[in-house]
């Protein structure tokens, strides 16, 4: 019997007027929210919105239900940083780029946006990563918080795969979460693979994991993976990847975070939300 995955929604420490950085993290069926007081590098809470219906309620009015329910609206944040996952992106080396193309590439690689519009991130120097965003989501961002940043969840984590210390050594990063995966792959410390895979099992997990080191003819004995998302340490997913790859463990945040304020949150949990400012 298949096997479903089980991801940790638990919120840690407490919404504080201390906080002047909030990072978001928007998906079709999850928001997640993490205050932060960023010159200590310090998150204060974190906490999720579950969305549990897309159909009857479009992401922006998910969105602003969730701003109201946790209060974040009355605040005044110096800086809002915000990762937005969607399945309609596509990577471009930058000696190809055409910002007059964005659209005819997105749509040939991604199929139909309609009117979304069209946001581009720098990945790396080389790389640039095109992807559409619902303009009633953009303006409703815009709105209620017109300074904020915002980064496709795929930029965040190969920016982070790229950059952290803590990784330099690792030739796979894998962010799991309830439907999809999003993995992200280096070879001397080059950028050569950033992609999302939707999900419904943990077999499916393991599949994608070693087909991607079949493809790049990584071996499972030496290969390098660290997992961040909220599984777990135990979890059945976990156990069930070391069974068939050597050195693989959770990942571990920047150590110049401060976790005091946050104390039992594992390090590989919410890992693009807490290391989001270590991106910018």
């Amino acid at each position: 019997m298949s096997a479903e995955i089980s991801i940790n929604h638990t919120s840690f420490g407490q919404s504080s007027n201390s906080a002047d950085t909030l990072v978001i993290e928007l998906s079709e069926n999850l928001i997640q929210f993490c205050e932060l007081e960023s010159a200590q590098n310090k998150p204060v809470f974190i906490c999720d919105y579950p969305i549990e219906n897309i159909l009857k309620h479009t992401l922006s009015e998910h969105f602003i239900s969730a701003i109201k329910h946790f209060q974040f609206s009355k605040k005044q944040y110096l800086h809002v940083y915000i990762n937005y996952f969607t399945q309609q992106f596509t990577l471009c080396p930058t000696a190809f780029y055409n910002s007059d193309s964005n659209r005819s590439m997105l749509e040939f690689n991604a199929g139909s946006i309609d009117n979304k519009l069209i946001l581009v991130d720098d990945v790396t120097t080389d790389i640039k990563l095109i992807y559409g965003i619902d303009e009633s989501l953009k303006s409703t961002l815009d709105l209620i918080f017109p300074n904020h940043q915002l980064k496709h969840s795929l930029s965040v984590l190969s920016k982070l795969m790229l950059v952290s210390e803590e990784l330099v050594k690792e030739h796979i990063l894998l962010s799991i979460h309830s439907n999809y995966i999003e993995v992200v792959v280096k070879q001397d410390q080059k950028l050569v693979l950033a992609n999302q895979f939707s999900i419904k099992t943990q077999e499916d997990v393991l599949y994608y994991v070693l087909f991607i080191l079949e493809q790049y003819q990584l071996n499972p004995l030496t290969a390098n993976i660290s997992i961040v998302g909220n599984l777990d340490t135990n979890s059945e997913l976990i156990t069930s990847l070391k069974k068939y790859i050597k050195n693989i463990r959770q990942a571990l945040g920047n150590k110049s975070i401060n976790w005091s304020a946050v104390t039992g949150t594992p390090q590989h949990f919410n890992y693009t939300l807490i290391n989001r400012l270590f991106c910018e």
